[in-house]
């Protein structure tokens, strides 16, 4: 009997490990097909592109406002394709953290979003397979595809310091800050 116990044991524990091998290696970061969480704490985040600012609220009360730098061609108007150097203007959600960011630490936004995907069908940037992996991706509550003609990778990250490809970048102070209060599934509204 002890030597079933000692075996059922050791199989757990063997069994324990193994599963947690790739979920140490990614502690911290939650990649492509994370299951969406709603915001359950009421935080959210608005980024000001004519402001240049990030706006962290908890049901609607202001904790804190802070500078922020978007894409460098964000002026030209909304993102349209991958490279525009345009950050995109709508309605989001965190989809990834990666806390081995080259830019300190980011919070991935879940763009393209639908009505992107529906524009880039329409203007023959990318394919039904595509628009149908977007648009499925959203309605779960996943990452989209960040490798079709409308780009992707959008990120708020630190490292601020001038103009970016689309993201929006902040200084790791306040990344800090960010990273703290956003779960999986915080709304984020990139507006005027």
């Amino acid at each position: 009997m002890r030597n079933i116990r000692k075996c059922l044991g050791l199989g757990l524990l063997s069994l324990a490990l193994a599963a947690s091998g790739p979920a140490c290696a990614m502690a911290g970061q939650a990649g492509p097909g994370a299951a969406y969480k709603p915001s359950v704490n009421g935080i959210s985040i608005y980024v000001s592109k004519k402001g240049n600012t990030v706006t962290l609220n908890r049901y609607n009360s202001t904790i804190g406002s802070w500078p922020a730098q978007i894409g460098r061609e964000s002026a030209a108007g909304d993102k349209v394709q991958q490279g525009d150097g345009i950050t995109p203007s709508g309605k989001f959600y965190v989809c990834t953290k990666n806390d081995q960011s080259q830019y300190y630490l980011s919070l991935g936004l879940s763009y393209p979003g639908i009505e992107d995907a529906e524009r880039g069908l329409a203007d023959g940037l990318i394919n039904e397979e595509q628009y149908k992996a977007i648009v499925d991706a959203n309605k779960a509550g996943e990452q989209p595809p960040w490798d079709t003609p409308l780009g992707g990778a959008i990120m708020i990250h630190g490292e601020q310091g001038g103009g970016t490809a689309g993201c929006i970048a902040v200084t790791n102070d306040v990344m800090d800050i960010l990273w703290e209060y956003c779960n999986l599934g915080v709304p984020v509204t990139v507006g005027p």
